[in-house]
């Protein structure tokens, strides 16, 4: 991870472990999802369970793309149920974390990473060796080179 990380390497690992647990496998999506919530968090000054998060998620609702949701409901506790995670439809992949009456950021998943994966995974739904190489290339990429960050 690049050393704009918002969490630690240790940290990291148990989050992915709970993520895995909880969504079923390890696939670029997830993570994606994870250091989007993350940076979120970061970005906002905010903790996991904050009761003022709100986090809306824009994305094609579909495999592989909706794994991004899991990953942002671990990283941030907003979930579909508690009603503070959102979910609009979008050709891309960005995911927007306001503080009820105060601070808002975006973070995006790059759209030419975007492209890349849509091209590198393996057809099928299938978890394979394949799928978990480009999750660990996922989580390993410095931030800078997958997000873009808007605040305000």
């Amino acid at each position: 991870m690049s050393t704009s990380s918002p969490v630690k390497a240790e940290e990291m690992d148990v989050l992915l472990k709970r993520a895995v647990e909880f969504h079923g496998h390890l696939g670029p999506f997830l993570v994606l999802g994870l250091r989007m919530g993350l940076i979120g968090l970061r970005e906002l000054n905010a903790k996991r369970r904050e009761k003022k998060l709100r986090v809306t998620a824009k994305l094609k609702y579909s495999i592989p793309f909706s794994c991004v949701v899991d990953g942002l409901q671990i990283a941030t506790k907003c979930t579909m149920g508690n009603k503070k995670l959102r979910i609009r439809n979008y050709s891309g992949i960005e995911a927007k974390f306001e503080i009820e009456g105060g601070k808002q950021v975006t973070v995006a998943v790059n759209s030419a990473l975007f492209d890349t994966l849509k091209r590198e995974l393996p057809s099928g739904n299938v978890p394979s060796e394949e799928i978990r190489e480009l999750a660990r290339i996922v989580a390993s990429t410095p931030e800078e080179e997958l997000f873009t960050i808007s605040r305000g």
